[in-house]
């Protein structure tokens, strides 16, 4: 039962943002088994061998731990051998594509992609898309090349995996394709490092921090503001931060105001590929701001509220900012 706000937040944490651990585990499961099938696929020739030694990246957030319900996407990069290919340039440059040369005569099944010598990304994936469906468990899975990956889609679970398939260069960073059948940089070992350093900083408390307001963000902005550029808008806001809010009310009410202003400005991708990340112009800037402000005055009131003992009008004002998911007072 929610007869106070804290309860209400920790009833709705585990019952509507956070994902439930038992799926979390079987789609691990899942995942574990489609990389050995790719491997195997590898091993039997019908793909081009993997690279030799750690052949995937798990990237997004549900590797990053801030992916909320529902579970519907689960991202996975397949590192391939290069087999002596080469690129014009492997400097780390903004919206930068790297073309991939196969030139070894020796090299296995690139040259089946090409368009001339040059490796096109989008025969590459159509070319996995067909081997995956030649697996049983996957045969009446729908699968499609979506952009820069395969996408595979389940009947059985209520996931999709995203295959994106990569190249590792030289000078330390990934090639994916760019969904137009050329190569572009990433490397999504800088994001992990980025929000588990920024985690660390305030022992573990902004990852459930990031999944509480990319609730506020499903119900308020939406997909107007990619999943990737919140997650980046809110480590900004706790690298901002003097201290860590100690409690659901004041780290809301923080957040929002920190939200306010932060989507206002340009976020630069982390990694150096992108340039900014917020691509939106200053009218919707401006009218996101406003909703976030909004909310953080509704905030404030509801924080007033609690302080005053009214904890039932304290609780309705969550569920004004959060929606009819948000637990009633005295509901299980």
């Amino acid at each position: 039962m929610a007869y106070t706000v804290n309860s209400s937040f920790e009833d709705f944490m585990r019952d509507s943002v956070n994902l439930d651990p038992e799926r979390t585990t079987k789609a691990r499961t899942s995942r574990n088994w489609l990389i050995h099938q790719i491997e195997e696929l590898a091993n039997n020739g019908k793909i081009p061998p993997l690279y030799n030694g750690t052949n995937h990246i798990f990237f997004g957030s549900f590797a990053r731990n801030t992916k909320i319900r529902p579970l519907d996407d689960i991202d996975i990069m397949i590192m391939f051998d290069a087999q002596g290919c080469t690129t014009d340039d492997v400097a780390k440059k903004i919206r930068k594509t790297y073309p991939i040369y196969v030139n070894n005569p020796d090299a296995k099944l690139l040259s089946d992609y090409c368009d001339g010598n040059i490796l096109n990304s989008r025969r590459m994936i159509e070319a996995i898309k067909k081997e995956l469906g030649n697996i049983p468990r996957y045969s009446k899975a729908e699968i499609h090349r979506n952009q820069e990956a395969v996408t595979l889609q389940l009947s059985s679970y209520e996931w999709n995996f995203d295959i994106v398939p990569c190249f590792y260069t030289t000078t330390g960073f990934y090639v994916i394709p760019d969904g137009k059948g050329n190569w572009k940089g990433t490397d999504p070992r800088i994001d992990q490092n980025r929000v588990t350093q920024a985690n660390q900083q305030v022992n573990g408390a902004l990852l459930p921090a990031i999944r509480l307001m990319k609730y506020w963000k499903k119900e308020h902005w939406g997909d107007e503001v990619s999943s990737y550029l919140f997650e980046n808008l809110m480590i900004d806001w706790a690298n901002s931060l003097y201290s860590f809010p100690m409690t659901y009310p004041q780290l809301v009410k923080s957040a929002l105001d920190g939200l306010s202003s932060l989507i206002m400005r340009d976020c630069y991708d982390p990694k150096g590929f992108q340039g900014s990340i917020n691509d939106l112009d200053l009218y919707d800037r401006r009218r996101l701001a406003i909703m976030a402000s909004q909310d953080a005055s509704e905030a404030s009131t509801a924080i007033q509220y609690e302080q005053n003992y009214m904890t039932e009008a304290a609780i309705n004002k969550w569920i004004k900012i959060f929606g009819n998911e948000f637990p009633k007072y005295g509901k299980k």
